[in-house]
């Protein structure tokens, strides 16, 4: 067995998070799984191509059945009519509730399978399997899980935590670069909302990561989310907010353009630039800091504007964003990088100038 480290959120139902390297293949050696009547293996097609043998089979070592069922690529998954098909495989396989879903995907398949596992007969256990970058150190994590629903990002779900989140960065070696770089701008978020070391360590350092380096930033984003949702499970004291700095205009983006153009990353990343660029127009945040903070992300690839997006539907959509209450958004903003704030007014003329800007 290769060494891995572990985080219990004690606070979140004793939650583990596991990272290794090469241990999807020992599962049984990370979680308990003799409690189980069956298990049922929710992935995406492309996963299955690529871990479709590999998996059930160690999952079949465990000695229960295992069932999988395989879902469409893409964010579109992410509806309530998908989780209808998910109800009725289970139904027809006789699943009851000592089954256990396993979520082995990205982030659209840890919703829906979060989704379902939290809503059918009233909740069964599920574990999280996270193959993207972007799932390893934030989607997986925390217990949000649900779908979009009237063109509206992650409008239905509930706060339901997994079992356990098992996270091996071996599988981002089958990532094209493309999900890679999907993945940064989440770790990204991290090093400028909490963590100005992570900037710092991100800056300076090189593009490409070793397997130990990859190791390190997945636990170090690991540990900063797991921090916060230790204190603030259900976003009811508003602390959780500030894993949602640059989400604010990044749903939105990705709203107005009915999802397609930008992958999740990309729209972050925009989001970020605005949310920075705001920071700096209220007095937040120096110029300086914008400029090194638009650098970062263009060394990883990613964008800091958008084409053929109105400003004004961008507004539209910020409208509906979950942190506005009453009509009044709270925005997540920086006061210095590593240093995120969360519940901030911001005046409408101000986030339109900044939206003009990105929207080029």
């Amino acid at each position: 067995m290769k060494t891995s480290r572990i985080i219990k959120l004690e606070t979140v139902k004793h939650c583990p998070i596991i990272v290794g390297d090469g241990i999807l293949s020992e599962l049984e050696g990370y979680f308990d799984f003799s409690g189980y009547s069956g298990i049922v293996l929710i992935t995406d097609t492309t996963v299955k191509r690529l871990y479709g043998q590999s998996v059930p089979q160690a999952l079949k070592a465990t000695g229960k059945k295992v069932l999988l069922l395989a879902l469409p690529v893409g964010e579109k998954t992410k509806s309530l009519s998908t989780v209808e098909q998910g109800y009725q495989f289970l139904l027809d396989n006789n699943v009851d509730r000592k089954g256990l879903i396993c979520a082995l995907g990205g982030g659209v398949v840890g919703d829906v399978a979060g989704y379902i596992a939290a809503t059918y007969l009233r909740g069964i256990d599920y574990i999280q399997l996270p193959t993207t970058l972007l799932a390893q150190v934030d989607s997986s994590i925390g217990g949000k899980v649900g779908v979009n629903f009237s063109g509206k990002k992650n409008m239905v779900g509930s706060f339901y935590q997994p079992r356990a989140i098992i996270c091996d960065v071996a599988l981002l070696k089958s990532l094209p670069p493309a999900e890679m770089r999907n993945g940064m701008a989440e770790v990204i978020k991290y090093g400028l909302a909490m963590d100005e070391e992570l900037f710092h360590i991100l800056d300076q350092g090189e593009k490409e990561f070793t397997t130990a380096e990859l190791k390190d930033i997945v636990m170090r984003c690991c540990r900063l989310k797991a921090g916060i949702v230790e204190v603030d499970e259900t976003e009811r004291s508003g602390q959780r907010a500030i894993l949602n700095f640059g989400h604010t205009v990044g749903h939105a983006l990705e709203a107005a353009t009915s999802f397609k153009g930008q992958s999740h990353g990309e729209a972050v990343a925009i989001g970020m630039t605005a949310a920075a660029r705001i920071s700096q127009q209220v007095g937040m945040l120096d110029q300086s800091s914008v400029h090194s903070i638009e650098n970062l992300l263009l060394k990883f690839g990613l964008p800091t504007y958008c084409q053929g997006v109105s400003p004004d539907d961008l507004m539209a959509t910020i409208r509906f964003d979950k942190k506005t209450t009453l009509g009044q958004t709270g925005w997540v903003l920086l006061k210095g990088i590593g240093k995120g704030v969360v519940n901030q007014p911001v005046a409408e003329d101000v986030v339109r100038r900044v939206l003009k800007e990105i929207c080029r």
